[in-house]
């Protein structure tokens, strides 16, 4: 049977008729490289990556010069916390193919010290023979980090400048659309939403009651995700899995990216029936068959925008907001690689979304204050037990010491930028980590109250 089928199903993320398609193929004697790496992926996007592994190294037995199976086998062990067999997939990569950028990047990840200024020629020749914007704003990426190891802050700020840049022009229609969508609509109408319908009292939905860790980027969230995840409790974390977000554009994108639309009198209209069938056949590519019975965390963190909309499905959701100093955020965000989020390749953009982050969560926690636990990365790493047993308190799960040595877990998969940090014990917030770059924000004091 064509795998093209299953590959249909991973592009729609309907993961769970993918994994069983490409299962059933395998069971009916297809052992073919497609289909170990289609499986590889499909369990790393599932957060079964013991599996994934396992079917990325069938993959690389058939084709053991594979680049791409070795990048994914790679990351693959990196989320992992198998930083010793990632490292050395990585440099077998560079062996391999020393114009492929993946595998500094994949050391960078590791460890910062192994970018090393020997790869700086390497990296400037990929620069210099590499017409692919993707792989150029990459390389301007590490470069920046090759020039922050030597302290030579204005040429780190040169090269971020370009890599920003160029990362925003590899998908410039793409970004250019999510930026109207969260400066013009959602930022606007987050409390104007028309709702189409409300959910029958027997929603299978109306008796669970996730946690959703929201807030900006770079603000502990992982931490807190990985304290949630060390509880006794039945509960698991599905990661950033932007179910809300997608299901709502789904809804609306067809009218709002019209050429001849007017924003004027615009009021998004929901229907929460469909949003519902939309949510569930996205969730129960992650949930497990006893659903019912289980506690899930969504770390979306834009669904601070969603927060109305959520309610109206999950009646039961608690919000965690974690925050960090605002002139620290926005620094670390605009230093962070984070390719698909259309706002973070500009301190302007930054500072807009954050500016409608600040409104839209204080309006949201006057709101529903009972909902709503904000939790500053400063104080929880300066004081670990009392903002732990809060943030457990709130959710309702018992705490104990052994939630601190959450890093000691050997099921503990992190796929954000702070895998490595959050696998040792929570170290005191650094007050001084940004200072030389406090001149990227001068021309937007006056501007926002709360960079002051």
């Amino acid at each position: 049977m064509d795998l093209d089928i299953g590959k249909k199903y991973i592009q729609k993320k309907k993961f769970d008729q993918a994994l069983s398609f490409f299962l059933n193929e395998l069971e009916n004697g297809n052992n073919s490289i497609r289909l170990y790496f289609f499986l590889g992926f499909i369990y790393f996007e599932l957060n079964q990556i013991e599996n994934s592994i396992k079917y990325y190294k069938l993959a690389l037995k058939i084709e053991p010069k594979s680049v791409d199976i070795l990048l994914s086998l790679a990351n693959s062990n990196y989320v992992l916390g198998n930083f010793e067999s990632a490292k050395s997939l990585y440099l077998k990569v560079i062996k391999m193919n020393k114009y492929n950028p993946r595998g500094y990047y994949g050391l960078y990840l590791i460890d910062p010290k192994y970018l090393t200024s020997k790869y700086l020629s390497d990296l400037i020749e990929i620069k210099n023979r590499n017409t692919n914007l993707n792989g150029n704003y990459l390389v301007e990426y590490l470069l920046s980090k090759i020039a922050k190891q030597k302290k030579d802050y204005d040429l780190e700020l040169r090269h971020l400048k370009k890599y920003q840049d160029e990362c925003f022009k590899s998908k410039n229609d793409h970004n250019l659309q999510g930026l109207f969508y969260y400066n013009k609509i959602i930022s606007k109408h987050f409390n104007k939403i028309n709702f189409e319908k409300t959910l029958s009292e027997n929603s299978e939905l109306k008796n669970l009651s996730p946690i959703f860790i929201i807030g900006l980027p770079r603000s502990g969230s992982t931490l807190v995700e990985s304290l949630l995840g060390a509880a006794k409790s039945d509960i698991f974390s599905l990661g950033e899995t932007s179910i809300f977000n997608t299901s709502i554009l789904n809804q609306i994108k067809d009218h709002i990216f019209q050429k001849n639309f007017k924003i004027e009198n615009y009021v998004p209209n929901i229907n929460v029936i469909e949003l519902e069938e939309n949510i569930i056949n996205r969730y129960q590519n992650y949930l497990p068959k006893n659903k019912k019975k289980k506690l899930f965390i969504d770390k979306s963190l834009e669904n601070f925008f969603n927060i109305e909309l959520i309610l109206k499905v999950f009646p039961n959701a608690l919000f965690i907001n974690t925050k960090r100093n605002y002139i620290d955020s926005a620094i670390a965000i605009y230093q962070a690689m984070l390719p698909d989020l259309p706002w973070t390749h500009s301190i302007s953009d930054i500072l807009n979304y954050m500016d409608n982050y600040i409104k839209i969560i204080g309006f949201f926690e006057n709101k529903y204050p009972n909902k709503i636990l904000t939790i500053n990365l400063d104080e929880l790493t300066n004081d670990q037990e009392f903002y732990s047993k809060k943030i457990f308190k709130f959710c309702s799960l018992s705490w104990s010491s052994e939630i601190l040595k959450f890093y000691k877990k050997k099921d503990l998969i992190v796929k954000t930028l702070s895998n490595t940090q959050i696998r040792g014990q929570i170290t005191q917030y650094n007050q001084n980590k940004y200072k030389p770059y406090e001149k990227l924000l001068e021309n937007f004091i006056n501007k926002y109250d709360w960079l002051n």
